[in-house]
Parts: structure tokens; sequence; C-alpha cells
């Protein structure tokens, strides 16, 4: 299996998938799976990581060119695995962002892909009466066209439909195909709802084609609401310099963020009256776990 990264820009996206990687030596051998950065700093990489990782170098450029005309930053992750199915042949892949940590051997992960088993992060809910904003933008759009998205051929959409998170993907070596369509879909629906989900909403449909999705989020911690955690690596990264790579793993599992940024996720589950008894009884929001 190729375990697919993309990082570019500023250092704190880059630490975070140095971490990433340190999360999953944690669990795996060298030998186990080929690790592909994409990246516009391989140098930074290097210092951190081991030799056996590879790179594709990307520039500002491709990075501009992978947007799109929609000028859509998530288009990217789209491209990034078009280009991944031309330039490694017949592999299995396992796309991840940045902001996630291995919890376990994920090995498995590869058979069940390989067997035609669809793989996102997590489910997040049914698209049509939810509460949140940008599914109802969604939801309003697909009503208004009688749940049909005018992609040649059409792609029609359940009205049972859920979201699953695009921050994990697995795909077989045939579902190229799939990931052209999800370009197209993502092309031509983003201008209309102008929504941060759309590439996710592709790839749920789509996915969902082949059949169940199976949730990795018990296995790989998607912690994309926790933005602190970029200045608690960035402080692990300077606090252990010295220190050698496999050192630098065993001291990883200290900094689980599922664990530190347990209090804000609860946080983000309340209602407004429990919000609002958690500031009064405890004096704050959250606070961030160190032990």
């Amino acid at each position: 299996m190729t375990v697919l990264f993309f990082a570019h820009g500023a250092k704190e996206f880059l630490n975070e998938v140095v971490f990433a990687v340190l999360s999953y030596y944690q669990h795996h051998r060298a030998d186990e799976h080929k690790i592909v950065i994409y990246t516009d700093n391989v140098a930074h990489f290097q210092h951190y990581l081991p030799p056996e990782i590879q790179y594709v170098s990307v520039t500002p450029e491709q990075v501009k060119q992978w947007r799109g005309t929609i000028d859509f930053v998530h288009r990217i992750k789209i491209e990034v695995l078009r280009d991944a199915f031309e330039r490694f042949p017949n592999q299995i892949f396992l796309y991840l962002d940045s902001d996630v940590y291995f919890k376990e051997n994920i090995s498995f992960l590869a058979q069940k892909i390989q067997s035609g088993t669809p793989v996102m992060s997590l489910k997040e809910g049914a698209i049509f009466h939810s509460k949140l904003r940008h599914f109802n933008t969604l939801a309003k759009y697909l009503q208004q066209h009688q749940y049909t998205i005018a992609v040649t051929p059409q792609l029609i959409v359940s009205h049972t439909q859920a979201m699953y998170n695009a921050g994990i993907i697995g795909l077989s070596p045939t579902d190229k195909n799939i990931v052209d369509r999800v370009l197209a879909v993502t092309d031509f629906l983003h201008p209309f709802i102008n929504n941060h989900v759309t590439e996710q909403f592709a790839f749920t449909v789509l996915l969902s084609a082949k059949g169940t999705i199976y949730e990795a989020e018990p296995h790989i911690h998607h912690y994309w609401y926790f933005k602190e955690f970029r200045a608690i690596i960035a402080d692990f990264l300077e606090k252990y310099s010295d220190k050698t790579f496999e050192e630098k793993v065993v001291l990883s599992a200290k900094y689980n963020p599922e664990r530190m940024g347990s209090e804000k996720w609860a946080y983000k589950q309340m209602n407004f009256w429990q919000k609002l008894l958690q500031k009064v009884t405890k004096g704050r929001k959250w606070k961030i776990i160190y032990q």
C-alpha cells in the first residue's frame, strides 16, 4: 500500500505531516508500506524523516494549476491522487490529510481496499435535514435540481445520502475512473455552492456507489478541529531536535492529539446551554490535556 500525503506552504502544515509520519512509525515497520509525500519543500522533510520516504516535488505554479479555474484548495487533493495513479500504477492508495495521527497498525486496510471496500475517515451525518450550514447549502442545491448533478453521465444523489469526511481516502488500483469523476463533479458543482466540502461530497457519493464506506477513524484520528496542536508539534520538534528519528517516534506517543484535544472536541458537541454551564462551573470553555 502507498500512503500519500500532500503538504505545501507554511511550516505548520509541513510539521503536521512530519508528526503524522512519526505516529505511523509507532506501529509499522519501515518496509511495511511505501510513504510518498507531495510537497514544495522536500528539504524540510528530509531533515526530520528517514531516507526510505519518497517525495514528489511540486511547484507553486503546479499548485495553482491544481486549484483549477474554480480556485478551490481541496481540488488539489483530487489532482494529487490523479497524478499518483499515473506515477505509481497498480498501487493501493491511502490518502491522508496532514492533521492525522495513527493509533495502531493499519495494514488490514490494504486488504479491505483491495477487495473493493471504500474507505474514508468517518461519517459526519445526513446531508439533508442537517443543522450544519454547509450541508444545508448543498442540500438546497440538490433539492432545487431534483437530486441530480448535470455531469456526463448524470449523477443521482439519494435523499438519504450521508456525508463522510475526506481527510482519509482509500482507493484501489481500479478506482482511477472514480477520481476522474470526482474531479468532474467538483468542477461542475463548486461554482454553484462555493462550499468547502464540495470534493468531500463528490468522493462520498461516488465511493458509496461501490458499497458501504468503511470508517478509518477508529484506527487513524483526524484532528481537524484541534489547530492548537500545530504549536504543540512545533514545540516538540524544537525540544527534541537533538534526538534521533527513532527516539522521536517513541517520544511522539506521549503527544496524542485525540487525548490532548478531547475537551475541545467535547465542548464542540455541546449545545448553547451546556456550553454556558461549562463556562460557569469550570470557568473555561476547554483546556488542552497534557497528562
